[in-house]
């Protein structure tokens, strides 16, 4: 297939060419940003202090997930298989405090049926559905922090190094100075082993919309009629808003010992299990569950803003006719997406300056091949 642009002819070859050197420069820019960050002298860490200092800095991490194949093995898609992307988000936000907790009861929106029950359906659909922050009712936008500025992170790296470059993107930003900072995630163990490791001093909070996806499991798994399971979710719902997490977790309790133990060959959809694994995730996070504090205090206790970027990537990356290679190139697509998607000048600035550039001094590159996607 060929283009024209500017009456100069385009292949798909030349634009997927092109796509995986600027995304492999990205990607080589921010891993030597890293390293340099982590060579030096932990007194010298954490240093970056902005112009005007950041009212409120919010970090958010998610995974993603990218078919992949393998790299090198010739034309067609040799041993297809997914990948898991790490995905992080860091805003600078609008800072206000409360002197009580702007919004005591629990919002309109998440006692909205057809709603709630849309957005929890979300999570299962494919990457058309729309982002949860674009479902966002009004009763929400009075008190919440407002975005000011984002970059973002995406990266097929461990967990480990991805902890690493997020510190290093953070200081950059100069996010430790910030006067108020929020970490907010889901309950998956790797993102609170990051927040302890590199945010510590961030204020832990789970994601609010997570919570209500597994309170509305539980409900589902007591409850004979749908008018009983919605009933029981906003009673619950309404208690995690309050703060009364400790309260949900009595009532759990509650519920699955008159249930009783589950059979040895029950699976996970054994109301007994549902119930155990539900009562597990709210009592390993219930400390960072209390939202009065947070929302008095002018923090986000959503990941909406997360998860519309997530989405953002997949949009480009995920379907089921792409695959892209199992290392550099695929690397390098996220690389390219992440500060195509990061507000301010990055990527214009890079293009503008990279070698083979028409305005710049020409450099000879090595031939790559072509690139999948």
């Amino acid at each position: 297939m060929v283009s024209t642009m500017l009456g100069v002819k385009v292949s798909a070859n030349q634009v997927r060419n092109v796509t995986n050197e600027s995304g492999e420069e990205l990607r080589q820019e921010r891993d030597r940003a890293t390293e340099e960050y982590w060579r030096k002298p932990i007194p010298e860490q954490r240093t970056t202090k902005p112009t005007m200092r950041i009212s409120l800095a919010m970090v958010s991490l998610d995974g993603g997930r990218l078919q992949t194949r393998d790299e090198g093995a010739g034309p067609g898609v040799r041993h297809p298989h997914w990948r898991e992307s790490k995905n992080a988000l860091f805003l600078r936000m609008s800072g206000v405090f409360f002197s009580e907790d702007p919004c005591p009861e629990l919002p309109d929106c998440f006692a909205d049926q057809d709603y709630m029950q849309a957005l929890f359906s979300d999570a299962s659909t494919d990457d058309n559905s729309q982002p949860k922050e674009e479902h966002a009712k009004s009763d929400l936008k009075s008190w919440r922090p407002k975005v000011l500025f984002r970059t973002c992170l995406s990266s097929l790296c461990d967990s480990t190094y991805f902890g690493r470059m997020m510190e290093a993107e953070a200081d950059s930003r100069g996010f430790y100075d910030a006067e108020k900072k929020a970490f907010v995630a889901d309950g998956l163990a790797y993102n609170w082993t990051i927040h302890r490791q590199h945010f510590s001093d961030f204020t832990p909070i789970v994601d609010f919309i997570h919570v209500l996806e597994h309170l509305y499991n539980a409900a589902k798994a007591i409850s004979e009629t749908s008018e009983d399971r919605w009933r029981t979710y906003i009673e619950w719902a309404t208690d995690c808003w309050q703060g009364n997490v400790a309260s949900v977790i009595q009532k759990l309790q509650t519920h699955q010992a008159s249930l009783g133990p589950a059979p040895e060959d029950a699976d996970e959809s054994h109301p007994s299990v549902i119930l155990q694994t539900e009562i597990g995730y709210l009592q390993n996070n219930k400390s960072r569950m209390n939202y009065p504090s947070y929302r008095t205090r002018g923090l986000p206790i959503t990941s909406a803003h997360m998860e519309s970027y997530v989405k953002e990537v997949n949009q480009r990356v995920k379907a089921s006719d792409k695959f892209w290679n199992d290392g550099d190139t695929g690397e390098n697509i996220l690389a390219l997406k992440a500060v195509m998607l990061s507000d301010g000048d990055r990527l214009r600035h890079h293009m503008e300056n990279r070698p083979g550039r028409v305005f710049n001094r020409n450099v000879r590159r090595a031939h790559r091949p072509s690139v999948a996607g």
